[in-house]
């Protein structure tokens, strides 16, 4: 017989968990002559991964690092700032969608001189808080539905085919400014912060709108 006290007092793994890709982010604000700005990236042509994309700083977590150090890092080697610019004020809610799991920080960035990396950065740019605070985003549903291989094997399910695939519904979020398009996982942080600098009504309500 199995002894089953091996389940007594343990710590549970996570399975799957190397799947889950861990990145960070910073939300850097910065006190502009008509109040505050969020600063924002366009991503290099020259990058693999969503050329031409508008983000913030950030970027996989290398090992044993911590999730605000990881953003530090990131934001330090993309804007060319260093630590001392940048005061850390905190973590902003974690986004957990599929296999990505991200964590944003807001900092107030100071005496930044707008150079960056222009191997990772083609362009930066700054959104005044009271668009953001003025402006909700557009939303747009996207149903992503199972796609099956050939040879799986139907039979072995009761209901085969009919069984109760589920589609997962996504809401796709945009902000527009002065020709800037500010979306997806980006644009989802941008609203959960403002939802934060609101109140818990507003960030219930944010919950209830947003599927991630």
């Amino acid at each position: 017989m199995q002894d089953l006290s091996v389940f007594r007092n343990r710590t549970p793994a996570m399975i799957g968990e190397h799947s889950i890709r861990h990145s960070a982010v910073m939300i850097p604000v910065m006190e502009m002559q008509d109040g505050l700005h969020l600063l924002f990236e366009v991503r290099s042509e020259k990058l693999e991964h969503q050329p031409g994309d508008i983000c913030f700083p950030g970027g996989g977590m290398e090992e044993g690092e911590t999730p605000e150090a990881a953003a530090l890092r990131e934001m330090t080697e993309e804007l060319l700032v260093t630590s001392e610019q940048a005061e850390i004020i905190g973590p902003a809610d974690v986004f957990a969608a599929g296999t990505r799991c991200v964590y944003p920080y807001v900092c107030l960035l100071r005496s930044y001189d707008f150079r960056f990396s222009e191997d990772e950065v083609a362009e930066v740019f700054t959104v005044p808080l009271s668009f953001f605070l003025e402006n909700a985003p557009e939303i747009h549903k996207v149903v992503y539905r199972p796609e099956f291989r050939e040879d799986f094997p139907f039979e072995k399910i009761h209901g085969g085919r009919q069984y109760g695939w589920r589609a997962q519904e996504d809401s796709i979020l945009f902000y527009e400014y002065e020709g800037h398009v500010i979306w997806g996982m980006t644009a989802k942080i941008v609203q959960a912060f403002i939802a934060v600098l609101t109140g818990p009504e507003q960030k219930k309500a944010v919950a209830e709108k947003t599927v991630l």
